[in-house]
């Protein structure tokens, strides 16, 4: 006999039975696991694209009660949302300094990375003339060749560092291009490179300025970078960033994507299925109509790639995934009803589609597959193992529990 099927929760009576799960607690107890696979040192925690799709408020609030050390976001709109949903951690901007100027910035708090000597000093000037006093992260370019400053111009940079009466120097990191092959040669030298503009830096400072220069793949498979803090994203959030990479074995997913059996329907050999008729069963068969889409992040085509989970049992995706629905094959033995909920993302019983199987099957990327997924459907958080409340990131639906 199978487990017992999750059921479409209550509070969803009255509207469209697809649905996300974040598990708050998994979140938290991965941020104990990587604390520990960080030798203990700070974690700087990415919730940028609203936390990887999982909901930067909630994750940020967690993580702060966990003990996070700061947070990243990519946008200022990202951080200033933090702000006024009242995280009180630092919190840094990875992304380009405004156009617009950076008082928002320091209205908010919030510190940006620099890496241009021009940046500076309009922070500077912002900072001077608002009456702030205005910290920031230096990002070095070690090899990545997207932002960073060129090692070659750390002595004008910090030269115009140092006539700074509002600015404040805190940290100073990169970004690893590759780090996906245990003992990447590629990495190492960026680490070399790295090491060498941190020396620099704290020489002309005459300060010993922490760096950071960890991510989820180095934390995973690059130990030499562990600096002084890590910044963990996607293991944060319990998923693999690569295949060739070996995660901690304790950390958990935090997030599952569920939806329902809308119909069923009996199909002859032959018979083609969906849009463009892309696939025909070779034998008389049922289907299954499911109430998700890829408007819901369900990838177009995972018909005949991918599997989903119904009764503990798996099944495949048949025909192109359509912008609201998708079908799957039953077969002609599997038990199942209108109403039987189907698991996208997430674990039945002893069955489970991760992720990272999905990103596999799908010649896509985690990162991909959780940050498409579907504005418009709701998320039911978890808390102390109970249903804390209900939201959309489009806002169409927010009740407390």
């Amino acid at each position: 006999m199978p487990p017992p099927a999750p059921r479409v929760p209550g509070i969803l009576a009255g509207r469209r039975p697809t649905w996300l799960e974040i598990d708050l607690d998994a979140l938290a107890a991965n941020f104990r696991v990587l604390t520990e696979a960080a030798g203990g040192r700070p974690l700087w925690c990415v919730v940028k694209a609203d936390a990887y799709g999982h909901g930067a408020l909630d994750c940020s609030l967690t993580l702060e009660s966990a003990g996070a050390a700061g947070l990243v976001v990519a946008l200022p709109e990202e951080g200033i949302a933090l702000r006024r949903g009242g995280i009180g951690l630092p919190i840094l901007l990875s992304g380009p300094l405004p156009a617009g100027g950076a008082v928002p910035l320091l209205d908010h708090d919030i510190m940006p990375a620099l890496s241009r000597v021009e940046d500076l000093r309009r922070l500077e000037d912002a900072a001077a003339l608002s009456g702030h006093s205005a910290s920031f992260h230096l990002e070095i370019d070690s090899g990545m060749t997207r932002m960073g400053l060129p090692p070659g111009h750390l002595e004008a940079f910090m030269e115009v560092a140092a006539g700074c009466s509002h600015c404040h120097l805190q940290a100073v990191f990169s970004h690893l291009a590759s780090v996906h092959e245990p003992g990447d040669e590629a990495a190492q030298r960026q680490l070399e490179r790295f090491s060498n503009a941190v020396r620099r830096v704290r020489e002309l400072a005459q300060r010993d300025i922490p760096c950071h220069l960890a991510s989820s793949p180095a934390l995973c498979g690059f130990p030499q970078a562990a600096c002084d803090m890590a910044r963990p994203g996607l293991l944060l959030y319990g998923v693999s960033p690569a295949p060739t990479l070996q995660p901690p074995a304790s950390l958990a997913p935090v997030l599952s994507l569920r939806a329902t059996l809308v119909l069923l329907q009996e199909v002859t050999a032959g018979v083609p299925v969906g849009y463009e008729g892309t696939w025909a069963s070779p034998t008389d068969t049922r289907l299954g109509v499911i109430s998700a889409g890829y408007a819901d992040g369900l990838w177009r085509d995972c018909a005949g790639r991918a599997e989903a989970i119904l009764n503990g049992e798996r099944v495949p995706y048949v025909g192109a995934v359509n912008m609201d629905l998708a079908q799957v094959d039953l077969g002609t033995r599997l038990s199942a009803h209108p109403g039987d909920v189907v698991t996208i993302i997430g674990r039945h019983g002893d069955a489970a589609i991760s992720l990272e199987e999905l990103a596999g099957r799908t010649g896509r990327t985690a990162y991909e597959w959780l940050t498409t997924l579907g504005g418009r459907v709701p998320r039911l958080t978890y808390k102390a193992g109970r249903l804390d409340h209900v939201w959309t990131p489009t806002g169409s639906l927010r009740m407390e529990c």
